[in-house]
């Protein structure tokens, strides 16, 4: 079953919330204020089921120029709109405002309902039709019919009714395949519930029970009950007016502007990259610099509107939009400007990339590229730069979500971002785009840099300690793939380092590390202890002494037992040669006797051995693998 919204759009006291009433049999106006005033301050709504079964939401909205920002708080996601021009007054200046809004916002269809009949002779309606047409020739609605109605006689309502229907079946059904959005333009609280939000469930499929997340502010919530027009239901469908029962969050913490949607589908930012478009008949001139207010969804917010190659917007052109505060979108949501002071509609525009770089006019030239590939529809770049809003690194099944295309068409996808060089795979599920890769590199690059820097005794980074800086909130393994794809790095066991770092030592330096080896070596297969190694100057011997446990050059056996490298070599000959002997098996007592060591000290070899993976144990004696 297909869901539609129906919106209203018009000036002040043309009829809207009449002409819902008489359409729908329900009064939209709720606010003691918008009742004693006689006009609708701020968003109503009704419903309807048309003949051929299809559910109807009709969203009223304010027409006195006021209440703009409540107005576009019900504007998007509009299937057809019902432009109200009343017989007596004609257009209008919010009649304007609001169809420019709507072209904007890039409704597709609509009608135009020349309300109040009864209060004009049928001579001055079609001056007015006229007037309206010339006003509307250059819209989405330059085709529209105008069907002449009174909702105070009922004249036309049934014909209205008619062609809305014919409308609706002309419209196609909504993705509910794509991850659910609510944007909410309603929170209250329900006594024995909790809180309620309310708003129009713009794409996806939302259900019972779901774990969910309030964007910007990145709180998760769990639905406890969904209504759709009072009535409640296990799911909602995109197109339907909801009324959803969260838990985990409190009435005061969720705004008018939030918007609930699926965890992990959306990254809150505070810079969009744009395309913007200015009203030919706006108001003021929109230069790069220019405060702005930025209306989408439900809520808007101020920002500074920064030009691509241009001081001021002639018709259209690219910019980046830098905000005040967090703001949730999405790649190709629609939005309005409006001027800062005094607060006039100057344009719109269409998001495209939602996690851009701060813009440079030393780059604009790919940058400007780069947006013309999103703005053509290019799924590939739409697809990377999810994975740069995602953080750089994505799971596949997460961006699939995004993007609700069938596997087939997802596989296809996927594997031509990859074979361009575009994604690098970081194991069967992580995906990182190119750029991040880069971004990456450089701080891996840095990090170590400071490190050898700092610590010139060491072989290198700890592997870990590398990782809780650059990707704290990934899978060691995800790392791990990374590295594989960063050049010039030296990567042994646990330890990082770049490739042509080198360990340097001081003539005194040099002097401990020579004679901690030599007393080693010396000592063969009956070490010194490690206290004794570290005297006279300890402190320095630490440092030096671990260098050369991370060099390889000195083994630990085990905490407290070290021997020379070459030391530990011999004893491998060793083991080799009473192997070859009898049944292959090496008992700790051949052992110790073949290196003249005590019980300790040839058992701490055999066990490190075992460790290494050199040796197998069997009964009593070891066996080479």
């Amino acid at each position: 079953m297909k869901h539609i919204l129906i919106g209203t759009a018009g000036h002040v006291d043309h009829g809207k919330t009449a002409l819902i009433l008489a359409l729908t049999g329900i009064e939209t106006d709720r606010l003691a204020e918008e009742k004693s005033r006689g006009i609708t301050i701020d968003l109503g709504f009704a419903h309807m089921t048309m003949p051929g079964g299809e559910a109807v939401s009709i969203v009223d909205v304010p027409g006195h120029e006021k209440f703009i920002k409540n107005m576009l708080a019900g504007a998007g996601g509009i299937d057809l709109v019902l432009l109200v021009i009343a017989a007596d007054d004609g257009v209008m200046p919010q009649t304007r405002e609001h169809l420019g809004i709507l072209q904007l916002l890039r409704a597709k269809d609509g009608i135009i309902v020349l309300t109040k009949c009864d209060l004009a002779d049928e001579e001055w309606q079609g001056l007015v039709c006229e007037d309206i047409k010339s006003v509307v020739a250059d819209t989405f609605l330059k085709d529209a019919q105008i069907i002449p109605v009174s909702s105070h006689t009922g004249q036309g309502i049934e014909q209205l009714k008619s062609i809305i229907q014919d409308k609706i079946k002309q419209i196609s059904a909504k993705n509910t395949k794509l991850p659910f959005r609510i944007p909410v333009d309603r929170v209250f609280s329900a006594e024995g519930f909790g809180t309620v939000v309310t708003g129009t469930l713009i794409e996806g499929t939302l259900h019972q029970g779901d774990e969910i997340m309030v964007y910007p502010i990145g709180k998760p919530v769990r639905v406890r009950n969904i209504q759709v027009h009072g009535s409640q239901v296990k799911t909602a469908y995109a197109g339907q007016r909801v009324a959803v029962n969260i838990s985990g969050i409190r009435r005061e913490e969720i705004l008018r502007g939030h918007v609930l949607a699926q965890t992990k589908t959306m990254q809150p930012t505070r810079m969009l990259d744009v395309k913007l478009t200015l009203l030919k008949d706006s108001p003021r001139e929109v230069k790069s610099g220019s405060r702005l207010h930025f209306h989408y969804g439900t809520h808007n917010v101020l920002c500074k509107a920064v030009l691509m190659n241009a001081d001021t917007l002639s018709q259209t052109g690219y910019a980046q939009l830098r905000f005040t505060e967090d703001i949730a979108v999405k790649n190709g949501d629609s939005f309005v400007l409006r001027y800062y002071s005094p607060m006039e509609t100057v344009g719109g525009g269409e998001v495209l990339n939602t996690a851009p770089k701060k813009y440079r006019k030393g780059r604009a030239q790919a940058t400007i590229k780069a947006l013309e590939s999103l703005e053509q529809g290019d799924i590939g770049t739409q697809i990377t730069q999810a994975i740069v809003s995602m953080g750089g690194i994505a799971r596949l099944d997460e961006l699939q979500k995004r993007f609700g295309l069938n596997i087939a068409a997802w596989d296809k996808e996927i594997d031509a971002l990859d074979k361009s060089g575009r994604i690098i795979f970081l194991g069967k599920q992580e995906v990182m785009d190119y750029t991040t890769i880069e971004s990456l590199e450089s701080r891996i690059i840095s990090q170590l840099k400071t490190y050898h820097k700092e610590n010139p005794l060491y072989e290198g980074m700890r592997k870990e300690e590398l990782r809780s800086r650059i990707l704290p909130g990934h899978k060691p393994a995800v790392f791990e793939e990374l590295l594989r794809h960063i050049r010039n790095l030296r990567i042994r066991d646990k330890i990082v380092a770049l490739n042509d770092f080198a360990i340097t030592y001081t003539i005194d330096q040099q002097e401990i590390r020579d004679s901690i080896y030599s007393r080693l070596k010396l000592s063969g297969y009956t070490p010194v202890s490690v206290d004794e190694l570290l005297t006279p100057n300890k402190k320095t011997a630490e440092i030096i002494f671990d260098a050369m446990l991370a060099e390889g050059v000195i083994i630990s056996t085990e905490p407290g037992i070290v021997f020379a490298d070459i030391i530990v070599q011999q004893a491998k000959s060793f083991l080799g040669d009473l192997s070859a002997q009898g049944d292959g098996g090496v008992t700790l007592a051949q052992f110790r006797d073949a290196t003249q060591t005590s019980r300790k000290f040839a058992l701490s070899l055999l066990e490190y051995f075992d460790r290494s993976g050199l040796t197998r144990k069997i009964g009593d004696s070891r066996f080479l693998r």
